[in-house]
């Protein structure tokens, strides 16, 4: 039973990786896992449990890798305040270096990108708790910016790792050859300096002033 469960699960995988999540219906993934359409509902009961459980066995290490690390970063805080360039480790190391699979990455890449109907709920359960503790984290180790500056610059740079996720042999190709994401460390320390740098840069005259707590954009409202 359980191998018919990994099979699954690592057909829908490669496809969801390969093709996109909608793109990719129940009866190719039966193909690719060389199952019946009894195995699929036996052990997930609809295509959304299916994604659910593909992304929680990536996703959820990665998570606890995250925590554990940000922990870390916390624990050596000066004055309470943690070093911006760990709380930026924290986040970015975990999907780069725990599963550097072209593959896994491309399907890290669909999740930010797809994200219609259940995909949202699911993004939601994944990230929900550790999402809010990078929040906490990266108010701590900017006091001094503004909550609202501070959303925009998170946004952004989320997007530059989540492009660099997704888009790794396209930039192989386009940057012909210079740039190879494979090279998980190098990558990685680039991605923090450059996010550091845009967190630290100097806040624009018209976005000086503070925000309320009402002007911060609820976790179910974002976009990333």
């Amino acid at each position: 039973m359980a191998d018919t469960k990994e099979q699954i699960l690592d057909a829908a995988e490669s496809l969801f990786a390969e093709h996109g999540i909608g793109a990719v219906p129940l009866r190719r993934i039966i193909a690719e896992a060389g199952v019946n359409a009894a195995a699929i509902h036996y052990h997930f009961g609809s295509k959304e449990e299916l994604v659910r459980a593909v992304f929680r066995r990536r996703f959820d290490p990665i998570n606890r890798a995250r925590v554990e690390l940000l922990n870390q970063a916390e624990q050596s805080a000066v004055e309470g305040q943690p070093a911006l360039a760990a709380v930026l480790y924290a986040m970015v190391a975990p999907p780069f270096l725990l599963d550097p699979a072209v593959q896994y990455r491309r399907l890290a890449g669909r999740l930010f990108t797809e994200r219609s109907g259940y995909m949202e709920l699911i993004f939601n359960d994944l990230f929900r708790e550790v999402e809010q503790r990078f929040n906490e984290a990266l108010a701590k180790a900017l006091p001094d910016l503004p909550n609202k500056e501070r959303s925009w610059r998170t946004f952004m740079a989320m997007g530059s790792m989540i492009f660099i996720l997704r888009e790794q042999e396209w930039i192989g190709k386009a940057s012909g050859g210079i740039c190879v994401v494979e090279d998980a460390d190098s990558t990685i320390e680039r991605l923090v300096q450059f996010m550091e740098a845009g967190l630290k840069a100097p806040v624009p005259a018209a976005s000086s002033e503070s925000v309320t707590d009402e002007e911060i954009i609820p976790f179910e409202r974002r976009s990333i």
